[in-house]
């Protein structure tokens, strides 16, 4: 019964995060009519699961895809993303990197597409800084009107030490956006 009170602060803080993710869509719908027809516009946006153990002491599982639309009427050029984690030190990043995957991308292109680290620096910044560097692999734009994502990634994180907060942030950039767009929500978790 002890721990009704921290179970209650865990629904408010998912019931937050999910008024931040009703708010997000809401601004999405109104997008395509704010759109002119000569703009660079891009939406970027967190989905995702979390698994979490049955018993203390297990690790709890982020189980995610990072979504990037090109909502404006121009391709976006030379597309790569940044995931921040932190803590750095107590989450880690399971995905499928690298050249080496073949997928039948006839059976679905967005979520089949590899992504690999920007170059060999990129991987020293994630044990750094918390951060992942990433670029597809095979997609060197965006047409308008498309999607592309950073499908079934896994964050894992620590559930048997104090409680503390998880934080994932999502950031695109491309050729015509160098400083970067924030993705739309963020993945929090108060563990």
């Amino acid at each position: 019964m002890d721990r009704i009170p921290e179970l209650e602060k865990k629904i408010q803080a998912i019931e937050k995060e999910l008024r931040v993710v009703k708010q997000a869509v809401a601004e999405m719908k109104r997008l395509p009519q704010q759109v002119s027809s000569d703009e660079i516009c891009v939406i970027c946006y967190f989905t995702y699961s979390l698994l979490l153990p049955k018993t203390g002491g297990q690790k709890g599982i982020i189980a995610g895809n990072f979504v990037i639309r090109n909502m404006g009427s121009f391709p976006l050029e030379q597309p790569y993303i940044c995931l921040r984690v932190s803590p750095k030190e107590r989450m880690a990043l399971s995905a499928k990197l690298g050249d080496g995957i073949q997928y039948d991308r006839r059976l679905n292109p967005l979520v089949m597409e590899s992504w690999q680290y920007m170059n060999e620096e990129a991987e020293n910044i994630v044990e750094e800084k918390g951060e992942f560097w990433l670029k597809p692999i095979h997609v060197s734009r965006i047409e308008s009107g498309q999607n592309l994502s950073f499908s079934n990634f896994q964050l894992q994180f620590s559930m048997n030490e104090a409680p503390t907060t998880y934080k994932v942030d999502g950031f695109f950039f491309c050729q015509q956006l160098p400083n970067g767009v924030r993705a739309l929500n963020h993945i929090a978790v108060h563990a």
